[in-house]
């Protein structure tokens, strides 16, 4: 498994077969929806703009709560109708989180399951919204998301006090949001005589719904990049592809420490990037864009691709296919978790333990053209899934850490293996 709880996606993958492919007149069904219970689908009209998860009052889902679905919906939002008193009822029977609940993982593994099935290609973070007893649990949801996980959350006239069946787990300490909260947050603190709940809820909510943009050659703004720059930069500039579950975790955490030891990093959100099937040479086309562009933005000349898991297997393919010039600006390769299969699309069955799907790539072939001196190869000790092992005496670095794909979440020292080995390439090139 490369990321995610089995339990978890096990759940939701049972519950939403069935649903509809998109582009219909959006109508409510009810489906099964894991932790919440049944839920009330209200499928988009039209193009889909995003994904809102609607919590309820505490008197459970109510006509206005339709309506403000039926609205949302009419502008393309795909929503999911989440009854707050049964959602509190599941949750005080599930004995297997002993302390406390991870509130906003029952609202991403929702967004996965549903966009995928309905075969969006375009992959939209979920949207908290409610009213009263639903407000309040989506701003707590929110307040536990990491980076890159919701888009946001709605508030509107939130109840002072959480149901204790709730009882969210605390924020990950080591989080830190540069705006506070990882993503948006509108609220109003009451209803305004006059105004209906869908009325207000709409107004707050709508502006956040949007269409994929085109993708373009000019600039990069269509990618689903993560700027990093240092605080003190060098001319050191990594492209980060991250693991299938997105920007989050390792990737992040890697990250943001190269980033203090004067690297400035680009991440390529991989759970959003590779939602819809790219092929090699767009990947490898995309990647060069960024590099050109950051390398004039933050005047940059060295430059380190660096993959996790599914963005370390399809790392290969990008390299051999840049064009010459960008390709001679590129000095290290890192690939972390690196197996011998690579698919070019997001498989949420993918999260469950399965193997690469039909359609996957051998990856040996193409690692086989990489200069070997300037490939690290780094694997946990547990894992069984990794090609690294069979490179040793080929020239390349094979790095052996403690745990399993995680390596023993020591990201800080995974970051330093990595510089040390970009520092010593360096050096090589230039003596």
């Amino acid at each position: 498994m490369k990321f995610l709880c089995k339990k978890a996606a096990a759940l939701v993958a049972a519950a939403v077969y069935g649903v509809s492919v998109l582009g219909m007149a959006h109508a409510a069904e009810s489906i099964s929806g894991g932790r919440y219970g049944q839920v009330t689908l209200t499928k988009p009209a039209g193009e889909m703009t995003g994904f809102v998860v609607l919590f309820s009052e505490k008197s459970g889902w109510a006509p206005a709560d339709q309506q403000a679905a039926d609205a949302l919906a009419a502008r393309g939002a795909m929503v999911v109708g989440v009854d707050t008193p049964r959602y509190a009822a599941r949750l005080a029977a599930d004995k297997t989180e002993k302390s406390c609940h991870n509130l906003v993982g029952d609202a991403e593994n929702m967004s996965h399951q549903l966009e995928r099935t309905a075969q969006s290609n375009h992959y939209f973070s979920p949207i908290l919204v409610g009213t009263g007893q639903g407000a309040t649990i989506a701003e707590s949801a929110l307040k536990q998301a990491p980076d890159n996980t919701v888009k946001g959350a709605v508030s509107l006239a939130a109840d002072p006090m959480l149901d204790a069946r709730f009882n969210p787990c605390a924020p990950d300490a080591t989080i830190i949001h540069a705006n506070g909260l990882p993503g948006f947050f509108e609220y109003t603190a009451v209803l305004e005589a006059g105004r209906t709940k869908a009325d207000a809820l709409v107004a707050m909510t709508a502006p956040h719904l949007k269409k994929a943009g085109p993708v373009t050659d000019s600039d990069v703004s269509d990618l689903p990049l993560i700027e990093l720059r240092a605080a003190q930069p060098t001319d050191l500039l990594a492209i980060v592809i991250s693991g299938d579950g997105g920007w989050r975790d390792l990737d992040k955490t890697m990250a943001l420490a190269l980033q203090r030891d004067g690297v400035s990093v680009i991440g390529i959100d991989s759970l959003r990037y590779f939602w819809s099937e790219k092929t090699p040479q767009q990947t490898a086309d995309d990647i060069a864009r960024v590099i050109r562009a950051y390398n004039a933005r933050w005047h940059t000349s060295h430059v380190a691709l660096v993959g996790y898991s599914f963005g370390a297997d399809v790392m290969p393919f990008a390299y051999n296919r840049l064009p010459d010039a960008v390709r001679a600006q590129v000095s290290y390769i890192s690939l972390m978790g690196f197996s011998p299969d690579a698919d070019f699309q997001i498989r949420v069955t993918g999260w469950l333990g399965m193997r690469a799907s039909e359609k996957a790539l051998k990856v040996r072939p193409e690692f086989d053209k990489l200069p070997p001196s300037m490939v690290q190869c780094i694997y946990g000790e547990k894992e069984e899934d990794t090609l690294c092992p069979q490179l040793t005496k080929t020239g390349i670095e094979v790095v052996k850490l403690p745990g399993d794909h995680h390596f023993g979440g020591d990201y800080d020292a995974l970051a330093r293996r990595i510089l040390a080995g970009w520092r010593k390439q360096i050096a090589a090139r230039q003596g």
